[in-house]
Formats: C-alpha cells, structure tokens, sequence
C-alpha cells in the first residue's frame, strides 16, 4: 500500500469514528476522541506521513 493510501484510510477511518458520534444516541467524547486517535497514532500511519513529509515537493521518477 502507498503511503498516501495508507494516510487516506486513516483518515476514513476517523471520519467514520466521528460520524457515529454525530448520530442521536448516548455518546462518549472522551471514547469517540481515543478510537479517532488510535488510527492517527498507528506505527504505520505516522511512518507513512513522515515518509510523505520528507519527499513533499521532490520530483521523483514514476515507472
């Protein structure tokens, strides 16, 4: 997987966590903000954003 596909889910995956909060139902903030943070905070997803940090703006040869 890319490491633009793999910041892409995370983030889907926090919007959907998010978008069960906005639902009318009992809600937990402190839970709903724990479940978003935990993809933003995955081992893969971080590595996948610094790799994307550091290549920002190179041009790179594409096969």
């Amino acid at each position: 997987m890319r490491d633009i596909d793999i910041v892409t889910k995370a983030m889907q995956d926090a919007q959907a966590e998010l978008s069960d909060y906005i639902k009318p139902a009992p809600r937990d903030p402190q839970a709903v903000l724990q479940r978003m943070l935990r993809y933003w905070i995955a081992m893969n997803v971080v590595a996948a954003q610094q790799r994307l940090r550091v290549s920002y703006g190179q041009l790179r040869v594409i096969k």
